[in-house]
């Protein structure tokens, strides 16, 4: 039989850079796919590191900054409209993949001018003033996790959406050894290490997991804090450390900054806690940890809940409650037993719901469903005109 020749699928991505969890998500997705399948091209805003390793990867990158959508400047926006008309044309693109609103807005046209299907990947729980008109551009929304249908409600057609959880390396976030990392942070031995990962801002909660550690301390744990994020808000640093100091824990916690290599830093630790105040989508740094093996403790709201079983693989509180949170991290701390039963518990999830290869089969599963339907639409069309 003769070998069909691979689809061409059209990416775009909100961000040039691969620091979070979203460009992440899609470097995996594109650099996963069935390369006989589909040929990836991916839209960037910007050159930045996901240009750079998504090349190294041999993916095709076109740098488009797509401008803010407004009446003023409508001739700017139908220039740059016209300049992705060209990609699409160009490349003989068959769908088109979008994530933020923006490019979600011009990817729906391209995609509408040219007849061709727009999955859009929805990554965050925020509603967008532009949500209904994007909902009737796209053929699928992809929700990154269930809680992501609330946004929806009402506004766009249930049979258009489709849940597909993130997908984790499995290889590189796993239980084997992470000790050569400690050294880095010199912290006793035998001390339990509790870490989170977010960029350092009120919304990620860190203070929330400092004042449990007030509590903790009060209890006798012997214990240190570690954060790992870029600081985004300065002023809400300085609040967690003087509510460190306040709490007479300062030497306990370790702000670490950025941290390329999460997985080292994921698995030279004891427990995972994502101390969010907001519901956010579904936390990359969840389901990595869960594959370093480690309990996790999330806030309810949003899509982290969704990630593990409540009282199997960690556990569920509410937001911006440190009492609570404390209780868990008392129970998890004194009782090595749990945490290695629950962190086993945790991997075991992840390699049944969060793998790579996972959310890659699903996304390529849902392309082949879109791609079947517009070429079955097209022989229609052909047979009518005959």
């Amino acid at each position: 039989t003769m070998q069909r020749k691979p689809d061409r699928i059209l990416y775009f991505s909100s961000f040039g850079n691969l620091r979070w969890g979203g460009q992440k998500s899609l470097f995996h997705l594109v650099t996963g796919l069935d390369r006989l399948a589909f040929r990836p091209s991916v839209v960037v805003p910007s050159e930045g590191g996901l240009a750079r390793q998504l090349e190294e990867k041999g993916v095709e990158v076109c740098v488009i900054a797509l401008p803010q959508v407004s009446p003023k400047r409508i001739l700017r926006d139908l220039s740059a409209l016209r300049l992705l008309l060209n990609v699409i044309d160009d490349r003989k693109i068959d769908l088109l993949h979008s994530d933020g609103p923006r490019n979600t807005l011009y990817a729906g046209l391209a995609a509408r001018l040219r007849g061709l299907p727009l999955v859009w990947h929805a990554r965050a729980m925020d509603a967008d003033p532009y949500d209904r008109i994007l909902c009737r551009l796209a053929t699928r929304v992809v929700l990154v996790a269930d809680a992501l249908r609330d946004r929806y409600n009402g506004i766009c057609n249930a049979e258009k959406l489709v849940t597909i959880h993130n997908g984790v390396d499995l290889d590189v976030f796993s239980g084997t050894s992470g000790v050569a990392w400690r050294e880095s942070v010199p912290i006793p031995t035998g001390r339990l290490i509790i870490a989170s990962a977010g960029r350092i801002e009120p919304m990620k909660g860190q203070e929330t997991l400092i004042a449990a550690g007030g509590t903790l301390r009060k209890a006798g744990a012997d214990f240190h804090i570690l954060l790992a994020g870029e600081t985004v808000d300065s002023s809400y640093e300085r609040v967690c450390r003087q509510k460190a100091a306040e709490l007479d824990i300062s030497d306990r916690v370790t702000f670490m900054g950025h941290q390329d290599d999460m997985a080292s830093v994921l698995k030279a630790i004891d427990i995972f806690v994502l101390p969010s105040a907001v519901r956010e989508a579904f936390p990359r740094s969840v389901i990595e940890a869960m594959a370093c093996g480690k309990p996790v403790i999330v806030t309810s709201g949003g899509g982290a809940p969704e990630a593990l079983e409540d009282g199997r693989s960690g556990f569920v509180v509410p937001p911006s409650d440190p009492s609570t949170l404390s209780e868990r991290l008392i129970r998890l701390a004194g009782d090595a037993a749990l945490r290695k039963a629950m962190g086993a518990s945790a991997r075991h999830r992840a390699e049944e719901l969060f793998s790579l290869e996972r959310n890659v089969r699903k996304t390529q599963d849902l392309y082949r469903t879109l791609l079947t339907g517009r070429k079955n639409a097209g022989r229609c069309v052909q047979s009518v005109r005959t």
